[in-house]
């Protein structure tokens, strides 16, 4: 076999090995997002907080009161005190300058961000606590997001709803794609189908060497996307969400798990159909 014809080969194999590979990333992707839509909706829900601004003349019995007020607060999942020092800090660090000595004095005031668990960031449970903070003497004011909670909770089902019906078109995209890649292959050796019938191989015989090509083809591409996808997943979560991978761990299976038997599945369908066309076909309908 010449140099030039196994550089074709080559490249053959390479092109269906990249484009299954990132069909099947991005499908893995989908699937990933709408298995853990709920999950990640309910985790950017927690870190929305409700900031408690205390008055200069609170006392430290009345803050450790309220804090331990908090701590006992079943709805409440996490609060963080900010010291109007610590505050004046953070906030000269991130303009570059002493905001404090320019002023002569500190106008920012000790606070609590309070974070509480997903179900309960609704727009009338939040104002309610709101309100019941707002009764406090020494609560000076409470601000939190409300637009950005109402648009959550009033967008959440439609987008699901989209994302499932583009999950399901996207299904079949990525079949379409990966059939056709499959038979732009095989086309191109056509004409060794042919041969091989001619000179009397049985049809199962000449199937079998493409079959097994394409699904190992099909592994590769989908052990390919897997390695990126779960790769890309750990990144953004340590970069960006901070999600407990134990929370997503199952989801990442089901997405890789689903790449690999579509890969499996589609390889042996299509390749099997494909070939048996071909084979079907008179001489000259192949050119």
């Amino acid at each position: 076999m010449s140099k030039s014809n196994n550089n074709r080969i080559f490249s053959n194999y390479f092109l269906v090995v990249v484009s299954i590979s990132s069909v099947l990333f991005f499908l893995s992707s989908f699937i990933f997002f709408v298995l853990n839509s709920n999950k990640i909706i309910d985790d950017f829900k927690e870190k929305i907080p409700v900031v408690v601004f205390l008055n200069d003349e609170a006392s430290k019995v009345e803050i450790s009161q309220f804090e331990k007020n908090l701590s006992i607060d079943s709805s409440i999942k996490d609060f963080k005190y900010t010291s109007k020092d610590d505050a004046a800090a953070k906030f000269s660090s991130e303009i570059g300058e002493n905001f404090v000595d320019f002023l002569g004095y500190n106008p920012l005031l000790n606070s609590f961000d309070i974070y509480f668990y997903a179900d309960k960031v609704e727009t009338f449970y939040i104002n309610d606590v709101v309100k019941n903070y707002e009764k406090e003497d020494y609560v000076n004011e409470v601000s939190y997001d409300a637009p950005l909670i109402f648009l959550i909770n009033e967008n959440f089902k439609k987008v699901k709803d989209w994302v499932l019906i583009l999950a399901i078109f996207f299904i079949f995209i990525s079949i379409l794609l990966i059939n056709n890649t499959i038979r732009l292959s095989i086309y191109s050796k056509r004409m060794t189908i042919k041969t091989m019938q001619l000179v009397g191989a049985t049809k199962s015989f000449i199937r079998r060497p493409f079959i097994k090509t394409q699904i190992k083809l099909g592994l590769l591409s989908a052990l390919i996307s897997s390695l990126i996808f779960v790769s890309l997943i750990y990144y953004f979560n340590i970069t960006y969400f901070n999600i407990d991978l134990i929370i997503i761990q199952n989801s990442i299976f089901i997405s890789v798990g689903c790449a690999f038997l579509l890969s499996l599945l589609i390889s042996l369908i299509s390749t099997t159909i494909i070939t048996t066309r071909f084979l079907n076909l008179r001489i000259d309908k192949l050119y």
